[in-house]
């Protein structure tokens, strides 16, 4: 569907060119196609111009209120907290001056968000650590889940309310390489291009799974 949301008034333009080419060409196989022989094919198409313009005018027409419905569609999901979580990853230092991976979740959903794993794609790269988990600026524990590869407990994130901003959760991720890097630069760095996956839960009514993916660029010394 985006493919004819771009295309569609281009081809149909293209396609009323090529058929006005071919009449005004007058080569006879083409000709017959669109034309009686006894007539007049350009002084016929030209009288006909009104219906096939209006016929071209609606089809562009229809394809642009499609793409106005839609962006109203998605206005009120955005007013009514109907959309899906966000992610963005960055790779940082922590402060010991290790690298970290630093991960921050914004919840524009209605509905709370509890967040439980993070995953690093291709697997058998970059073994992941969650270490500290803040909710809105406040640090949540991990107890137990400390240290363990990906896990995250206490880390739910409350539904957006009218008029209040989104909360979001800062997660700060320890990593380590576990295969080869895409590349090492002349200064040593070793340079990982990853996706990372947020796992967890949308409560409501009925819990629903939510996955997020972001992809990011974790460096560290080779």
């Amino acid at each position: 569907m985006k493919f004819m949301d771009k295309w569609a008034t281009p081809l149909a333009g293209a396609i009323m060119i090529i058929i006005l080419v071919v009449v005004i060409s007058g080569f006879t196989p083409t000709r017959s196609l669109f034309c009686k022989e006894d007539e007049i094919c350009l002084r016929e198409w030209l009288t006909a111009t009104s219906g096939w313009a209006a016929a071209l005018a609606a089809f562009i027409t229809l394809f642009a209120l499609r793409r106005q419905i839609a962006a109203q569609e998605r206005q009120i999901d955005h007013q009514l907290g109907n959309i899906e979580p966000d992610m963005m990853v960055r790779c940082t230092v922590g402060e010991d001056f290790s690298p970290v991976a630093q991960v921050t979740v914004t919840n524009r959903n209605r509905r709370p968000l509890n967040v439980h794993y993070l995953e690093v794609a291709p697997i058998n790269r970059v073994k992941l650590f969650p270490h500290h988990v803040k909710i809105d600026g406040s640090e949540r524990p991990q107890g137990k889940a400390f240290g363990q590869p990906g896990v995250i407990v206490n880390c739910l994130l409350p539904g957006k309310e009218d008029g209040r901003p989104p909360s979001t959760a800062v997660l700060t991720c320890l990593f380590e390489p576990e295969g080869e890097p895409d590349s090492v630069d002349e200064e040593g760095l070793a340079r990982y291009h990853v996706k990372f996956g947020c796992h967890g839960l949308l409560h409501g009514d009925s819990a629903s799974p939510c996955v997020i993916w972001a992809e990011a660029e974790l460096v560290m010394m080779s």
